[in-house]
């Protein structure tokens, strides 16, 4: 009877990761064409970024706040946690990353995914602010307005921290300093509307906002590949565990049968 619980249980707990192999397997292909898009508009505000800055006096571009930024300012670090949990090490891997950049009380930390406030109090940090569950709802203009919020910080440098993991490769960490912006611009002939010093503020900000949404679907499909993948791993050992108990129940019942014909020919042969 015990073995047939165990067996329930397991078998229970196989058709459990089977499903969330199954829906992270759909949320994967959904942020990997996210991603292709991504790239594609990535490349767009890039070309727009060096049409327009070619525009401008290259004096003006140096003195940006996003490219002479003010070393006396601090850092501030954008960390991309998981929004939930079953997906290995993930988080413990973007905590490795946290820990490189030597993050101080001056630093400012803002914090991608639910789970960021928790993983980064076990760093001792606490967080200007975090946004969760996006991952799976992909609410750009939130996102995008999350992300312009954090550009008008004022700061000495801007990381991102992010896990990158894809087929075939082990998972790791990923520490990009987007700020200090130091871009190669072609001069152009031509005339922009407005005061320079705000189109290059606008212009700076919006190649941030991208690099950051960059790392937030790399982050995104990495957290549903990892988890995909240890579903698959325990689906597997589900099935193994699985098997080994149906084994011992057929081994069991075929010891019970082999005791009672021994008992039914022993009392033939006692009566006779």
């Amino acid at each position: 009877m015990d073995l047939r619980r165990r067996l329930n249980t397991i078998d229970g707990l196989s058709r459990i990761s089977r499903g969330l192999r199954i829906i992270n397997s759909y949320y994967m292909a959904a942020v990997r064409r996210d991603f292709e898009k991504m790239e594609t508009y990535e490349e767009a505000v890039r070309d727009s970024v060096g049409s327009v800055l070619g525009l401008l006096p290259s004096e003006l571009v140096e003195l940006s706040r996003f490219v002479s930024t003010p070393s006396t300012a601090p850092r501030v670090v954008l960390a991309f946690y998981s929004d939930g949990g079953l997906c290995g090490n993930y988080n413990e891997l973007v905590s490795e990353g946290i820990k490189t950049l030597k993050v101080t009380s001056d630093d400012k930390v803002y914090g991608i995914g639910t789970l960021a406030p928790d993983k980064l109090g076990q760093l001792d940090i606490k967080p200007v602010d975090y946004i969760g569950g996006l991952y799976q709802s992909k609410n750009t203009p939130l996102l995008v307005d999350y992300f312009l919020g954090i550009t008008e910080e004022i700061f000495s440098e801007l990381w991102l921290v992010f896990l990158r993991s894809v087929p075939a490769k082990d998972a790791q960490f990923v520490t990009q300093r987007i700020s200090p912006i130091n871009l190669e611009v072609e001069a152009r002939q031509g005339e922009l509307i407005g005061e320079p010093e705000d189109i290059i503020d606008q212009v700076l900000s919006s190649y941030l906002t991208a690099e950051m949404l960059r790392a937030f679907y790399t982050a995104a499909f990495s957290e549903f590949y990892m988890r995909w993948s240890a579903m698959t791993h325990a689906e597997d050992k589900a099935k193994e565990l699985s098997g080994a108990v149906r084994l011992q129940i057929t081994r069991t019942r075929q010891e019970r049968i082999t005791r009672e014909l021994q008992d039914i020919i022993g009392g033939m042969n006692y009566g006779g």
